[in-house]
């Protein structure tokens, strides 16, 4: 944050620069320079890059949209008198109308919730998705290590600007790997807009997050008309020091023949990534202590509610639990629905 309110300061600085008289009655730029560069005293574009679309090409020759990374040059012919034909005063309204637009970047950045939470060392700055396909797409990232030599990185992403439900596998780098990085999301819907924001974490903790951008991914427009599953997981109940009662409930919507399970360990992100990871009950590995599952209801329709006792748990020990369903798409594929996930700590011995 810092580091953008240097920038702007330097733009206003630059923007005043420019005399009074250009911002009255001022003509209309002739020479097709875009807005990332301004015209010199012979009115050619200088230090100005192709405008296609209102989007640059980066590093990975994928486009990317106006940023405040962008370098000016503002060592542009201020004087008037050598000009011919008012090419320098076209330059400098020109140059004017580019430090403007670069503000606006700026601001609508900042609108759109990028920031850290304060204290982090790292600046993530979220790139335009690439890729998008009818159900997948390419998120990619861009990290600013500063003083930090080691970060975590990954994507959280969404049908919701304001609920970011989904999140990619975290990335480790340090300051000698590329700036760029990226996770490719699957699974995801035809025809849907999703939201999605670049997440990085410093050695120390501290969490910066990117702005939340956008895409649809390929397919037909018209939102489906059936509901899918809706699985709501509960707290916890009747905790003691080596058992619980997981509970929750599902609601087919308009679909049938719902298989219906708990899962429970000791590993957040095994439990976390349920849905995400597979696509049936079967395909699901318990993994000991980290991960358990128990079939509750082999065939629904319609809605219920679910408990489940769960014993022989470690005495003082924090579980993570979600209550999931199986189901068929109205494209006879096989589907995940799971709760948001749950936790409690057993007593102690």
């Amino acid at each position: 944050m810092k580091t953008i309110k240097n920038t702007i300061a330097t733009f206003l600085m630059l923007a005043l620069i420019v005399p009074v008289s250009l911002l009255v009655a001022t003509p209309k730029a002739e020479a097709a320079c875009s807005y990332q560069g301004f015209l010199s005293s012979d009115g050619k574009c200088a230090n100005s890059y192709l405008n296609t679309n209102g989007y640059l090409r980066d590093n990975n020759n994928d486009y990317r949209p106006y940023d405040y990374n962008y370098n000016y040059n503002y060592n542009y012919d201020y004087n008037y008198g050598n000009c011919s034909g008012g090419n320098c005063y076209n330059s400098q309204i020109e140059h004017l109308r580019a430090i403007i637009t670069h503000l606006q970047a700026i601001i609508a950045s900042l609108q759109s919730g990028g920031g850290n939470t304060g204290g982090s060392e790292i600046n993530v700055t979220t790139l335009y998705a690439t890729n998008v396909d009818d159900d997948s797409a390419k998120l990619r990232g861009e990290i600013d290590f500063n003083n930090s030599d080691t970060a975590k990185v990954w994507f959280q992403y969404g049908e919701s600007r304001s609920d970011l439900d989904e999140r990619t596998t975290k990335i480790e780098l340090d300051d000698s790997d590329s700036s760029l990085f990226n996770s490719t999301v699957t699974s995801l819907d035809d025809g849907t807009i999703y939201y999605f924001r670049a997440v990085g974490e410093d050695e120390d903790g501290e969490v910066d997050y990117g702005s939340i951008l956008s895409f649809r991914t390929v397919g037909d427009y018209f939102p489906s008309l059936d509901d899918e599953p809706k699985v709501t997981t509960d707290e916890a109940d009747d905790v003691t020091e080596n058992s619980a009662s997981l509970q929750g409930t599902v609601d087919m919507n308009d679909f049938d023949d719902g298989k219906v399970f708990f899962v429970y360990g000791e590993d957040e992100d095994l439990i976390d990534d349920i849905e995400r990871d597979f696509d049936t009950y079967k395909d699901i590995d318990e993994e000991g202590d980290d991960l358990q599952k128990v079939l509750m209801d082999s065939s629904l329709d319609g809605d219920d509610d679910y408990t489940l006792g769960v014993y022989d748990l470690d005495d003082n020990t924090e579980y993570f639990f979600n209550l999931c369903v199986e189901y068929e798409d109205e494209d006879n594929d096989d589907k995940l629905k799971c709760g948001d996930v749950e936790n409690f700590e057993t007593d102690e011995n």
